[in-house]
């Protein structure tokens, strides 16, 4: 079972770091005008190497950092185990939201264009769920509609995990 990691200065693996240095290629032929990270040391990293093909410098956001662990979790084995037990948390799952939502907000104010915002898997997931489940009074509704000949990939091994959404080949051609 993999490590919580939660604020803890962990590099990006050499697996990792080629990920992301695949990306900045992709990402190298779109106009980028801002980059936000996490402060954890790992997020810097990979901001640092999306950020090189377009010359900027990365703007550390303490909003984007990881879901806030209670210290006695950290560093611990066992990540499935300590997603799955709400008093591991210094914050609840809607105040985990509730900051993303309003770092996004205040990223938004900061600039026009294309923003690369780099954080952790639990706040971008609870971001996400954010845009994808929109409320209107009692009534919610969801904003994901994949558009034609696009490709998504689900993987339902341990649980249902959506890993790949709306890709189609005018992703990296803007």
């Amino acid at each position: 079972m993999g490590v919580n990691a939660g604020p803890l200065d962990y590099p990006l693996t050499k697996k990792g770091k080629r990920e992301i240095e695949y990306l900045a290629k992709a990402l190298s032929k779109i106009k980028i005008s801002g980059i936000y990270c996490s402060p954890v040391f790992r997020a810097v990293e990979t901001a640092k190497i999306l950020a090189k093909p377009h010359k900027l410098g990365e703007q550390k956001l303490e909003g984007l950092t990881e879901a806030k662990l209670k210290p006695e979790f950290v560093g611990k084995e066992g990540r499935k185990r300590i997603l799955l037990t709400p008093e591991a948390f210094d914050e609840t799952y809607q105040e985990l939201q509730e900051r993303m939502v309003h770092t996004i907000d205040e990223i938004k104010k900061k600039g026009t264009g294309n923003i690369i915002v780099v954080s952790h898997g639990d706040p971008i997931t609870a971001l996400l769920q954010y845009i994808v489940e929109r409320k209107i009074g009692n009534n919610k509704y969801y904003v994901l509609h994949p558009d034609p000949g696009s490709l998504s990939v689900i993987d339902f091994k341990d649980r249902p995990e959506l890993v790949l959404f709306n890709y189609h080949r005018r992703q990296f051609q803007r």
